[in-house]
């Protein structure tokens, strides 16, 4: 019982003023077996009831405020897990607005081919699309706005030279998957499929975080975007799915090899003279080339 009181006093002294003095009770969950004097091994008895007490105790006197304060923590809880609900709700659904446009611009692209490359990221990033991401947000903006964001963010691809990157990224594995000549068209086709995913998983940041780039600005979340939807295993299986939807569509077995169209040839021209450049800044795209 000495040992037990001197023990008491110590752990009260420690935890003084954080914890106060009545509310530190000496409890034996597990007490240790004992030898008898017999040889005989004896197990006492756990003896907890005075934790229960002072349990019982507090309840009496502040009961009602503890039943509230579980209350408040459980429906910051229920707060929580319904807005991150709602979050992927939003989500999914501003991605199957994107998946549409981007299939959408590149069957327009495919069938009417735009004379220069650099017009891609004006194309690929559709104001209407815009306004339906904020929207799915509960941003109400006009098409006014929606073409403001746009040309904003089409002006941003073009000057991070994503626009030539992406064109280089997609013809490189288009030409691993299909093999054979791919006409002008086809690849900027896909290629405007890529840049509209990459605008539109930009702007649904930019709606989640309330019409916000955040500090790094437009530049930061559209280079992250480029980065997360460049990978090997994502590039692979939307080539795949684009060969389905945009290459197949154009019949180019029916294109006789010997007279290719002057717009494959021009663009083959310009695609290889940006490849030399884009692989002097970015070493890791010759070793995906390379594989």
């Amino acid at each position: 019982d000495e040992d037990r009181e001197l023990i008491l006093a110590r752990l009260r002294e420690r935890v003084r003023g954080l914890v106060a003095s009545f509310d530190v009770i000496a409890v034996a969950a597990r007490p240790q077996a004992v030898i008898l004097e017999t040889g005989e091994l004896f197990q006492p008895e756990p003896d907890i009831m005075p934790l229960i007490r002072r349990m019982a105790a507090v309840l009496r006197s502040e009961g009602e405020d503890l039943i509230a304060d579980n209350i408040l923590l459980q429906s910051q809880q229920l707060g929580e897990r319904a807005r991150k609900l709602i979050d992927l709700q939003r989500r999914r659904q501003a991605e199957k607005i994107v998946d549409r446009f981007q299939w959408i611009g590149a069957g327009v692209i495919a069938v009417t081919p735009l004379p220069v490359l650099d017009l891609l990221a004006t194309a690929a990033v559709n104001a209407q699309m815009v306004v339906e991401i904020g929207r799915v947000y509960g941003c109400e903006i006009n098409m006014e706005r929606g073409r403001e964001l746009a040309l904003s963010l089409g002006k941003t691809l073009a000057s991070l030279g994503i626009v030539k990157g992406a064109v280089t990224l997609v013809s490189t594995a288009l030409q691993l998957s299909v093999g054979g000549m791919l006409v002008g068209r086809a690849i900027q086709g896909v290629s405007a499929a890529y840049l509209t995913r990459i605008a539109g998983r930009s702007f649904i940041e930019y709606f989640r975080h309330d019409q916000d780039w955040g500090d790094g600005g437009i530049t930061e979340v559209v280079q992250r975007q480029f980065q997360l939807n460049r990978k090997d295993e994502f590039v692979k299986s939307f080539v795949q799915d684009a060969i389905t939807r945009v290459v197949k569509p154009l019949n180019l077995d029916q294109i006789v090899p010997a007279e290719p169209e002057l717009e494959a040839v021009e663009l083959q021209a310009e695609l290889e003279e940006d490849q030399k450049l884009f692989r002097a800044v970015d070493p890791d795209l010759e070793e995906w080339h390379r594989s």
